[in-house]
């Protein structure tokens, strides 16, 4: 399990523990990302793409709204249903990822 994800100059804290309501939610004034750990892996995964384009709208001052949540989620989580589609592609992006001394 993943404790800190790092991104821009911001540094945000993984909990790992359930939200009432939700799957997972991104607190931008504490820097916290809540996911609930009893998610199937296909779910996780999704949930952490759409809590990642959350931050990532939030950082660069993209008002989410304008998108809407449930396009949010969609467009989101549609990476999940093409690595899984295409796991030649993940492993491409994932040597692409790899960090050499």
């Amino acid at each position: 399990m993943i404790k800190l994800i790092k991104y821009k100059k911001r540094k945000i804290k993984v909990i790992w523990e359930k939200e009432p309501g939700c799957f997972a939610i991104y607190d931008p004034n504490a820097n916290t990302l809540k996911i609930d750990p009893k998610l199937s892996k296909r779910n996780m995964a999704k949930t952490i793409f759409h809590e990642l384009w959350h931050i990532v709208c939030y950082v660069n001052k993209i008002d989410i709204n304008k998108i809407g949540e449930e396009r949010t989620a969609k467009l989101a989580e549609e990476f999940v249903n093409i690595l899984i589609a295409n796991p030649k592609l993940e492993r491409f992006i994932n040597g692409l990822l790899v960090r050499r001394c």
